[in-house]
């Protein structure tokens, strides 16, 4: 009773860390990590997902370039992994069997949803392994943004998405709790309900004053603007970003889509 208390603290306390002390991870403490990852529940035992570590110093450098503005966090964490949604490897497993499998077919969107799904399974029962060893981790959204620049450097053959860094280290920082949507808004008993403006509000309010008291977006994102204000402008849609989404639409179509 007591190892369970101790774990739904550890999961209740959690929060991601950014600033990490410079160290390296041993490769068996990387490998116990993936471990426990792995045993994470899968579509159909297919495990669509890959996992690449970062063990190369020189590689390290090319990711710190394509991650803006996080080069100390790259540059800092004992241990960097890829995350990536993979049919490519389920695809030809599924060929062994000598079926026409819906693999190998222009379509199959229930095995790409479930390849993200899986991929967030295994990252999410990794960064709870890597909780209990005693390391920080923070989730980095860059491969999906840039997933041409990525596959390339990690030499991904299609079929193969990248989809976020993974970054696990020794704390650098003990920041406070983020806010998170009270649970009557994301948990319902029997039926879907939705939220009610006010609500809403509320909660954007809470969010933008927490992360103001921790000064979130000049100690992280680097610039000198109020959270709110670099939500909007993260989330505005104009011709930067129809550019940029273009792109990504482009490469989840040739690659998890259909490859």
């Amino acid at each position: 009773m007591l190892r369970r208390r101790s774990l739904l603290k550890l999961l209740r306390g959690r929060r991601s860390i950014q600033v990490f002390k410079r160290a390296r991870m041993p490769d068996d403490v990387a490998r116990l990590i993936v471990e426990a990852g792995v045993r994470a529940p899968s579509y159909l035992h297919l495990q669509e997902y890959s996992i690449v570590i970062v063990a190369d110093e020189n590689l390290r450098g090319e990711i710190a370039k394509l991650c803006e503005g996080r080069d100390e966090l790259i540059m800092n964490a004992a241990a960097i992994f890829l995350i990536c949604a993979d049919l490519n490897r389920p695809a030809r497993m599924l060929s062994l069997l000598g079926h026409p499998n819906v693999l190998r077919s222009n379509k199959h969107p229930v095995e790409s949803v479930f390849a993200v799904f899986d991929a967030g399974l295994v990252t999410a029962f990794m960064i709870m392994a890597a909780e209990i060893i005693g390391y920080g981790s923070t989730i980095l959204y860059h491969p999906m943004l840039y997933p041409s620049e990525f596959a390339k450097l990690f030499q991904l053959p299609p079929g193969v998405t990248p989809l976020i860094l993974l970054c696990v280290g020794e704390r650098g920082e003990s920041p406070p709790l983020r806010p998170r949507l009270p649970l009557d808004l994301v948990f319902f008993r029997n039926s879907y309900r939705e939220a009610g403006e006010e609500d809403l509000k509320r909660y954007i309010r809470e969010l933008g004053d927490a992360m103001r008291r921790e000064d979130y977006v000049r100690k992280y994102i680097g610039l000198n603007m109020d959270y709110l204000e670099y939500l909007k402008s993260a989330t505005t849609f104009n011709d930067e970003l129809k550019k940029t989404y273009d792109a990504i639409e482009k490469f989840l179509k040739e690659n998890l889509m259909r490859f």
